[in-house]
């Protein structure tokens, strides 16, 4: 059970009601991390904000951002973000089998090169030292360029300043969603 019950539009300052909006417009209802994040109204909508765009406008193809999105929920064993991006990376093409490996921490199956570099970047961020190796970086700037390479490396960060808030607050997932084990 969430540790803190979701912020109503009503019970913010009629001048946080604008932040509240503006995250409805792009999500169309609070869920998620934004239950917990509307406690601080205009970092809520800043965060919107960053998720709009990683979320609908970054140069990435949505397989790649989807598959970078549960390597990242998985690195921080986030329930609910796994729970909310396991099902949109499925339907954006990630394979169930990448998918289950992802979540059973497997040796990833024979990948495409586009999915071998996705995997290789977002892993090394997201464990051991934080860093990504000369040869990985070198494949995904070769890959995807230097925007997209800037986008990939931004949108696992976006999922782990995602999934922070949802783990410290317990955010619990839609109990139809398919669940992480911890």
């Amino acid at each position: 059970m969430a540790r803190l019950a979701p912020v109503k539009k009503e019970q913010l300052p009629a001048e946080e009601h604008r932040f509240y909006d503006a995250i409805t417009k792009t999500r169309g209802d609070i869920s998620g991390p934004f239950t917990v994040l509307l406690n601080s109204a205009d970092l809520a909508a800043r965060v919107a904000d960053v998720g709009a765009y990683i979320r609908f406008e970054s140069i990435l193809p949505v397989a790649v951002r989807t598959f970078a999105a549960i390597i990242a929920s998985r690195a921080l064993d986030c329930p609910f973000e796994w729970a909310a991006w396991s099902g949109q990376a499925q339907r954006a093409g990630v394979r169930d089998e990448i998918i289950d490996a992802v979540r059973e921490r497997r040796a990833l199956p024979s990948l495409s090169p586009e999915e071998q570099i996705v995997a290789d970047f977002c892993q090394q961020l997201c464990s051991g030292n934080h860093h990504v190796k000369d040869a990985t970086y070198k494949a995904a700037m070769d890959h995807f360029g230097v925007k997209g390479t800037v986008e990939l490396a931004a949108t696992v960060g976006y999922f782990f300043m995602i999934a922070v808030p949802l783990n410290a607050f317990e955010v619990d997932p839609n109990p139809q969603a398919q669940q992480l084990p911890i």
